[in-house]
């Protein structure tokens, strides 16, 4: 028995030509109970990727195998050769490992001339295509661009750019559209809707009369018949009920209807269920059948208690609803028993909102005038504080001149000796001549002093008088000194002597001209 187990081991070495230990070799042959058909096939189960290098000289480990094994050697020969291109046997659930093969040169032609036929077909049929089909859509725009707005000018009041799912006012225009449609009415001028200013004249602009629908939101309309106590009468209807349109000819466009409802000044909201605005409105008022119209005014709630009768602030109330279809007359009675009922008191409310009106712009006009009053007066009081301002300006100014003019007299510097004295005839404003001899050393600015000091300012010194240079005040002498010929100007000059300036040294013959802004 043992020697059978040791030809056994042999053979599955010489068959598998593995390479792990011959103690794991001996445990895989006892698990399997030393059948060497069942040990192969574990191996392979166990060590696929091993088993798949190790292939390769399975062949020729079986031609050198002993002779006593032939029939086994040869089966798992055949077995090898049958499998050598296909797969190495896995495990349960694993994917196979196939032998990677290089395509062949027919395939690689093959698959290279399918490829360049694929690249022609996109390049001259394609490409074609999709070319073709862009100039036909821009010519389709450019097209549909060029009539449109041809056709939209020769109908300018029957066609309307309205955007889905807008604003309500926009769903309140698409509705009265969709009712000019509705009935076949068309505009009968070119004046546009929009241009006009009033909310309910757009309806004279048409051939068929028709309510002069409000174009604004719902909650617009509530506020317009409240804040001028005015009846309104909602409409809502659905262009697919089948009474939709005996309802609009026999009763909203028949004469005693609109007669009815301008003659009252009563306003019209309408609205299609489909759209959200009507559809809420008719939840709102438990709307039942269409179509549907509706009355609504202001009412007050009358409570009788002990100290008389107490009346509640003005609300907005349905007072008249009609769901279905109803002849013209019956709507008509029923609309004009309820406007006798409740006009009187809403007579009263509207006077009283008038008054209250009224009352409100006397005292927005009386506030208006008390601010404007105050406002005079505080541009008086300001004028007057700059005035103040000014003269405590001026004043202190002229002090200041004042000062500066006596200080200036009393620093005159006095007449020089003959061999340093420039002799200056100077001829003033007034036409009088005086001739004075400087010091020669003395500045330009000397010879502006004395004229300012004696002849163009009488000014007389007291014993009581500071004689001091007032701080912080500039002096500006309010004249020019020319000379006579050549006409020059004697600049006023701090710095420069006159025994310097050779246009009033040694001889001067100079002119005082008083300054034209002063």
């Amino acid at each position: 028995m043992f020697l059978e187990q040791e030809e056994i081991l042999e053979q599955f070495q010489n068959i598998s030509n593995c390479q792990i230990p011959v103690s794991e070799q001996i445990a895989l042959l006892e698990s399997v109970n030393w059948n060497l058909e069942l040990a192969l096939i574990q191996y392979w189960q166990l060590y696929p990727r091993r088993a798949n290098f190790e292939r390769r000289d399975v062949n020729m480990a079986t031609e050198n195998s002993s002779n006593g094994a032939s029939n086994q050697r040869s089966w798992f020969s055949s077995f090898f050769r049958n499998t050598e291109q296909t797969y190495v046997p896995l495990m349960p659930g694993s994917f196979p490992i196939t032998e990677e093969r290089q395509p062949s040169k027919l395939h690689r032609m093959v698959n290279t001339t399918f490829k360049w036929l694929l690249d022609q077909l996109v390049l001259f049929v394609v490409v074609p295509l999709y070319v073709l089909l862009r100039i036909l859509g821009l010519a389709l725009l450019v097209v549909v661009g060029g009539i449109v707005p041809i056709i939209m000018k020769l109908h300018p009041n029957r066609y309307h750019v309205i955007r889905k799912n807008a604003d309500p006012a926009d769903m309140a225009r698409r509705f009265i559209v969709n009712f000019d449609d509705l009935i076949g009415n068309v505009s009968r001028g070119d004046a546009d809707e929009e241009e006009t200013g009033d909310l309910i004249n757009q309806a004279d602009m048409m051939e068929i009369q028709r309510p002069d629908f409000l174009e604004c939101s719902y909650s617009h309309a509530l506020h317009f018949a409240k804040k001028d106590a005015r009846w309104l009468l909602l409409y809502i209807h659905s262009e697919d009920h089948q009474d939709t349109k005996n309802f609009i000819q026999d009763v909203l466009i028949s004469s005693e209807f609109l007669h009815f409802v301008r003659e009252k000044q009563i306003l019209i909201w309408g609205g299609d269920i489909k759209d959200s605005e009507a559809y809420q409105v008719a939840n709102q008022f438990k709307v039942t059948r269409l179509p549907f119209l509706g009355m609504l005014c202001l009412t007050v709630n009358e409570t009788p208690t002990a100290s008389g009768v107490q009346q509640s602030d003005p609300i907005l109330s349905m007072v008249c609803k009609i769901q279905g279809y109803m002849p013209s007359a019956q709507v008509l009675a029923k609309l004009q028993k309820n406007y006798n009922k409740f006009n009187p008191k809403l007579e009263s409310i509207r006077a009283d909102v008038q008054r209250l009106q009224i009352d409100r712009q006397t005292r927005q006009l009386q506030d208006q005038a008390y601010e404007n009053s105050l406002r005079r007066d505080r541009m008086r009081r300001m004028e007057e504080a700059l005035v103040q301002r000014d003269r405590r300006e001026q004043t202190r100014a002229a002090t200041l001149r004042e000062k500066w003019l006596k200080w200036r007299k009393s620093t005159l510097l006095p007449d020089p000796e003959p061999a340093n004295a420039a002799r200056i005839a100077i001829r003033l404003p007034d036409g009088k001549r005086v001739r004075h001899n400087f010091d020669k050393t003395a500045k330009i600015e000397e010879i502006y002093a004395f004229v300012e000091c004696t002849h163009l300012n009488d000014v007389e010194i007291s014993d009581s008088d500071t004689l001091e240079r007032p701080i912080g005040y500039d002096h500006q002498y309010n004249f020019d000194v020319y000379t006579v010929y050549p006409r020059e100007k004697v600049a006023v000059d701090d710095e420069l002597s006159i025994a310097d300036s050779q246009q009033v040294y040694p001889d001067g013959n100079l002119v005082v001209e008083l300054n034209s802004e002063n």
